[in-house]
Parts: structure tokens; sequence; C-alpha cells
């Protein structure tokens, strides 16, 4: 085979010996696999299988030993001795991982010594009655149970600090320890701090249901890498928004570690940290390296681009402010609003939607310069922008971005004409599209008479028409926030909304059109079917709003339903057929509109003139 030793049975020793466990270095292992993953996860990509002779167990390949492995392109077989590294326990699980930060290659190319090893936490997960390591570094002084976890028993105890609140506050140890960046935060590790800045704090939420009442705090942390979303519950909640302030810097340990749930935050990081009464902050006070903010600026005329309900960062000029006025949702509730209008040097502007307590004390002069965090893109009569509950609006900062956008205004910006993302910028096509398109029009009469729609796969037609009546009673339903789901959700006792599709309880629907309306031509009437993005292209406005406004203000609500009576349009409809209760009909349902051309209109008639003529 080869004159190589591994170290046999050590990864045993690591986990059952504190004097291996406290200094697991030197070790000779092999590559027992390499999984190959996403490029852009890299937690899984630097995750990596390792063999002592005896069991194998899964290392994490971090720093230095995340760049070798890429650097030296280990395979399996490879000979390698690890020279800095630190033992980890997912407890819950059950997994056990070896943290490797630096290795040495032995050997290369090595057949391996022992390809029947046994898999470390299935030996564990066998053997239960073997004493283990606790996540906090000390023995655990205790058996596991069959699932598990241990037995504890009774153990000194240090004296720590606390905040009067039975709230583990840092005792100075956390600053000797190596801190890790947020981005290198995963479940397999689990003796980590992180320094990082509080950059948002929401206010408590309450709920209150058939089980009891609860609270919600959410916060994000910020360091140079990145950002991570935290989350506490309950008295806990309490707790970490009395001694956590948005804008300061602390050393923080202890927190679990969960996948993230992306329909409740937009930070890219793949997890979040729950925090609880285990937990363990100390305020640092030197907070120089700490970013105040990460920005991922966009201009505004590039949001045109952008899906609608994402999140964007933007950076503009107060061009102006309007006053803020009342909402009153169906429900009862009371909400402030007010808009305000930036622009950049992209020569666009865009209204910016700000509610409640920020929508009153808004006093920000036109000229100000303003960097926005996570502002939400709306799409109805084009563009804008609206604040949310972890959206972020700086004043004037002090970056050199700001600073040279405040230059160009004063010196050239101040007097332009700014292009409106509220306009329907591509609202025209091309003449000649827009001719042929005409020319394949056809009348409601002529539709009916073909029986188009009696095809298995349906038919699809073109016509012209004026819309004579829209039904208002039920024009949007609540439907689930979750991507691709679209399903209708259904109002819960404590105020949530449950998708039975997902089974997720949401805080809020995301109101979408299904709208029913009738439309007349020279020779006919037609009942049409509009769903979510054809109806906002007809209305102009999201279906949330107009629920909202129907509610709050039924004048300005019937202004905008009424104003649509009569109006011409292009429709491309889709006939197909439906049975309901053994009874045949034909359900036609808008899958394009646009408004009137009127030059391909004039044009397509002088092409009709000519043809005539030239007969």
């Amino acid at each position: 085979m080869s004159d190589v030793q591994l170290s046999r049975g050590d990864f045993h020793l690591i986990f059952t010996s504190q004097k291996r466990y406290d200094n697991p270095v030197d070790g000779v292992y092999q590559v027992y696999n390499i999984r190959k993953s996403e490029a852009g996860n890299s937690n899984r990509k630097n995750l990596i299988m390792i063999s002592d002779g005896v069991y194998h167990m899964k290392a994490l390949m971090r720093n230095k030993a995340a760049a070798k492995l890429d650097s030296l392109e280990l395979q399996r077989g490879d000979v390698i001795c690890v020279t800095v590294a630190e033992p980890a326990i997912v407890k819950e699980k059950g997994k056990y991982v070896l943290l490797v930060d630096d290795f040495d290659l032995v050997q290369s190319g090595l057949a391996l010594f022992n390809s029947s090893s046994e898999f470390l936490d299935h030996y564990f997960a066998a053997n239960p009655n073997e004493t283990l390591r606790d996540d906090t570094g000390n023995r655990s002084g205790a058996t596991s149970t069959a699932s598990g976890e241990p037995n504890n028993t009774p153990k000194p105890q240090q004296a720590k600090p606390n905040t009067g609140s039975n709230f583990p506050m840092g005792s100075g140890s956390q600053k000797s320890r190596p801190i890790f960046a947020i981005e290198q935060l995963s479940p397999y590790q689990n003796i980590w701090t992180i320094k990082a800045r509080v950059s948002y704090k929401g206010d408590i939420k309450t709920w209150h249901n058939q089980r009891g009442d609860g609270k919600l705090l959410n916060l994000n942390f910020l360091d140079t890498s990145g950002e991570i979303r935290g989350t506490a519950f309950n008295d806990n909640a309490t707790k970490f928004n009395e001694i956590l302030q948005e804008g300061k810097v602390y050393f923080l340990s202890k927190a679990r570690l969960q996948p993230a749930k992306p329909q409740f935050s937009n930070l890219p990081h793949p997890y979040e940290l729950m925090l609880d009464r285990d937990t363990v902050v100390e305020e640092c006070l030197d907070a120089s390296d700490v970013p105040k903010t990460h920005f991922s600026f966009i201009k505004l005329n590039t949001i045109q681009n952008q899906e609608a309900n994402s999140t964007v960062d933007v950076l503009g000029i107060i061009q102006t402010v309007n006053p803020h006025f009342e909402l009153i949702s169906r429900a009862g509730k009371r909400f402030d609003r007010r808009d305000i209008t930036i622009v950049d040097d992209s020569e666009y502007s865009i209204a910016v939607g700000l509610w409640n307590q920020q929508a009153v004390d808004f006093n920000l002069p036109e000229g100000s310069v303003v960097a926005i965090k996570s502002v939400r893109v709306t799409d109805f009569g084009g563009k804008s922008l609206s604040m949310g509950f972890t959206s972020t609006m700086i004043p004037n900062p002090e970056i050199p971005e700001a600073y040279s956008l405040k230059g160009w205004f004063d010196n050239t910006g101040r007097n332009l004409q700014y292009h409106s993302l509220k306009e329907e910028v591509n609202e025209t096509n091309s003449t000649t599209n827009l001719v042929k398109y005409i020319s394949e029009r056809t009348t409601i009469a002529t539709a009916q008479a073909q029986n188009l729609g009696r095809n298995e796969k349906g038919d699809f037609f073109s016509i012209k028409a004026a819309v004579s009546f829209l039904k208002v009673d039920n024009f949007a339903y609540p439907a689930c926030l979750n991507e691709n789901c679209n399903k209708k959700v259904i109002e819960q006792p404590d105020q949530t909304w449950r998708c039975e599709k997902c089974d997720t309880n949401h805080p809020s629907p995301d109101w979408r059109y299904l709208l029913t309306i009738s439309v007349l031509d020279e020779t006919g009437q037609l009942w049409l079917t509009l769903f979510n993005d054809q109806a906002k292209q007809l209305l102009k406005v999201e279906a949330s709003e107009l629920v909202l406004l129907k509610e709050s203000d039924p004048t300005a609500f019937s202004k905008i339903t009424q104003s649509l009576q009569m109006n011409q349009y292009s429709f491309r409809i889709r006939a197909r057929e439906d049975n309901y209760n053994n009874q045949s009909r034909i359900r036609y349902t808008v899958s394009n509109l646009h408004n009137i051309n009127y030059k391909a209109e004039a044009d397509f008639l002088a092409e009709q003139l000519t043809q005539s003529l030239l007969e």
C-alpha cells in the first residue's frame, strides 16, 4: 500500500477525550469522499468526508483550508495532516463535524486504506451510552439518551454578569475568541462569535390566538462580509429589545442557526439566528472596522427591469414631498401614508411610499440625499417603490456616492426634466408590428360564429372593444406569499393567513386580481376574465391598494373603476371550452391588452385604402 500511517481511531478519541477534544491537531487522515456541489453554496462546496482508517466523518474546510482545497485540487484517496482544527457537534441532529482551518498535503493518488470504515455519526447513534461532548466545550458529565440528547448532571457554573433580566451578557472572554465572519456561519459550527452591528431592529410584534399570546422581534446583524437575520420570541424578544440598540456593535455568540425563511427575509444568507436564553451578547466599543450599513445601489432607470415585490437599494435626491394622508383597512385599522419623489443622475424619477410613523414624522427638505436599503418594487401604472418593515432610509449618508450625487445635482440635476417611471415606458410597440396585429383582428360576432374555443387546446384571437362593465364585488382574492404558489389563503382567528398547499401561515396575504369585465364592439358583447398581470395593465393599480381603497375611500374607488367604462382597448383573448355540471360553455380569458395606438390605426387604414386604389 504505502508507508503513510493514518491516525487510526482518532475521530472517536476526539469526541470522548477532553485532552484530544481541546487539541485536535496533527491528525493524519485520508480524503474519503468529495461531493461536487453548486459553486454558489460555499458551505456545501467546502464540505468533504475524511477517514482515520477506522471511522469516516464530515470535515468543513474553512479559511486557508478552503483555499487549499481548491488550489491543490484534492481527490479521493489523498492523505492530509490537519494542523489547525476545531471539533463541532450539531447536537439536535446528532452530527459530528471537524472544522478544518489549515492542513498539509502528505501524499496524493492513493487507494482507500479502508473503504468500509464506519460513519462516525452512525457509531455514536448506535452507542448512546458512550461519553460524548456537548456544545459548550465542557464534559457533559452524563451519558446520552437513545435520542442522542445528553442527560446532564448538575455541574459547577462559572458566575456570569447579568443585566438584571436573567439575560446572559458577555464576561469579556468573547473578545479573546476568534471572530467569525457572518458569511461563514452555518449549523456545522457550534462554537463561534461574531462582531456585528445591529443594522435593523423592528418593533416587537404581538399576536393572540387559541394557543396563547406571543411576541416576535426581528433584527439584522451586519459585518464586512454580509448580513444575517436574527429572531427572538416571547420573553427573549422583550430582553433583546431592551439590550440591543440599532446602530451599535456587539459581540454575539451561542445563538442557534436555522435555515432562513425567504418569505420573511430579503437577506441572501442561507441561515438565520435564533436568539434564546443561552445567547450571549457584549457591546463592543471599538466599532471602527464594522460598516454602518451595506448597500448595493442600482440606478433608478434600471428599476423598470426589476420584478414586482423584489427589493433594491437606491440612492437619490428628494425632488418632491407630498402631504401625508390616512387610509383605513377593511378591519378598521388606520394607516398613515406619504409619497415622496426621488431622482438620480440616470435622469429618472420614481415615487417612494412611506407608511405609518415614518410617513407622519418625515421632515427632510427637498434637495436632501437619501440612501434607501431593501425598498420594495411595486408595479402599477409603471414602477414605484414602497418602504417595508425591513426597509431603512438614511438621510444624507456620509459615503462617496452620496457626495458625488449631491455635487451633480447642485451643478446639473437641479434644472433637468426627469423621465418618470410612472409613465408607460413600453406602451407602444413598433408601428410595423402593430399594423400586422391590427390586420389579424376579428370581431366579437365573427369569433362566436366560428365557435372559437371548441378546439382541445383552445383558440387565440384579437379584438378592439370598449369596456362596458366591471364586476367589482369580488375583483381580487387573498393569495399565498410564497413564490409560484398564488393559492387562496384563509384568514385565521389570530389574523394570520393560512395556505393549505404550502402548510404556512403568513402575517398578511398577497392580494391578486381575478377580474371579470364586459366588453362591446359594433357586433356584440363578451364577458372576459383578467388575471393579475392583465388586470394591473387595465386598472394601473396594485390589487392590494385597490382593496384598501374600496374600504377606505369608496368614492375614489368608484372613480377608478368608472373611468374605464367605454374606453377602447386592443385585447388578445384565449377562448377555451369549459364543462361545469355537464354543461358546456366557452370561457374567454385576456392574455394581453394595450391602449389603442391611433397612429398605427391610421397607418393600417391608409394601407387598406392604398391597396384598394391599386386594384
